[in-house]
C-alpha cells in the first residue's frame, strides 16, 4: 500500500513503518518546510545611469533598473513601459520635480 506525499501529489511514498502518534508534527514540518525554497524578497528599485530605450514598432520604452533583494543581493532587470505607462511617468516626475522646486522655495526663505 502506498500513500500519497502532501507536498507532491503525483509521488507516491511507502506508508511509514513507526506508529505516527508517536512521531513530533513539529519536526516534521520544520523538515519539509525547510527543504522548500524560498522566494527572494525586494527591497527596492534602483535605476541605473543608462538611457531608455526605445521601440518605435511596439512604442514602448525600457529602463534598466537594479533589483535590490533584503539578503544584499542584486540583478539587473528591464522595466518596460507601455506609452500609456511612459506618460504617466513623464507626468510624475514633472510633479516631483516641480514640489521639490517649492520646497527648496521655502527652505531659502
Amino acid at each position: 500500500m502506498t500513500t500519497t506525499d502532501q507536498y507532491h501529489p503525483t509521488r507516491r511514498t511507502a506508508p511509514s513503518t513507526v506508529d505516527e502518534s508517536a512521531q513530533s508534527a513539529t519536526a516534521h514540518e520544520v523538515s519539509a518546510s525547510a527543504s522548500r525554497p524560498t522566494t527572494p524578497i525586494v527591497q527596492g528599485l534602483a535605476l541605473l545611469d543608462k538611457d531608455p530605450r526605445y521601440d518605435r514598432r511596439t512604442g514602448h520604452a525600457a529602463l534598466l533598473v537594479d533589483v535590490c533583494f533584503l539578503d544584499g543581493t542584486k540583478t539587473t532587470a528591464k522595466l518596460e513601459l507601455d506609452p500609456g505607462r511612459v506618460q504617466l511617468l513623464s507626468m510624475q516626475l514633472e510633479r516631483a520635480i516641480a514640489l521639490r522646486e517649492a520646497a527648496g522655495k521655502e527652505e531659502s526663505e
